[in-house]
């Protein structure tokens, strides 16, 4: 259904959100879909793209402006490391669309370890 690196809508659930009880995103939203893990093949671990500069506490990565434009996305915006939600794709109902908006290049998901420090994120982190 979709491939690492890619970026699709989805309604996003932030922590915060979810601590406070509600139980889907206010918004659909870009992620960026990175990781499938052996451990759980049919899921996929979701990680938010803001446009909002995210403050200083937050792990965070930035993305280049040629790296927005193959994603689709507006210059400047940044992957939120410190959160993620997971989506067992049958059951995958907060997707606007199943239709990537565009892909981080592989180079651009290799050179800044994008990948890793994701999975490391989906092995642990929140949500």
């Amino acid at each position: 259904m979709f491939d690492a690196g890619d970026v699709v809508h989805f309604h996003y659930l932030w922590k915060r959100q979810a601590d406070a009880g509600e139980e889907s995103g206010r918004k659909a939203r870009p992620v960026c879909v990175v990781v499938r893990t052996p451990d759980v093949p049919g899921a996929v671990f979701l990680f938010a793209i803001t446009s909002q500069a995210p403050h200083e506490d937050r792990l965070f990565l930035p993305i280049s402006q040629i790296e927005c434009r193959r994603a689709g996305l507006d210059f400047p915006c940044w992957i939120i490391l410190d959160e993620y939600n997971r989506v067992e794709l049958d059951k995958a109902f907060d997707f606007e669309t199943s239709r990537p908006l565009g892909s981080f290049s592989p180079a651009f998901l290799k050179t800044s370890h994008a990948p890793s420090r994701m999975q490391r994120q989906a092995a642990g982190w929140r949500r």
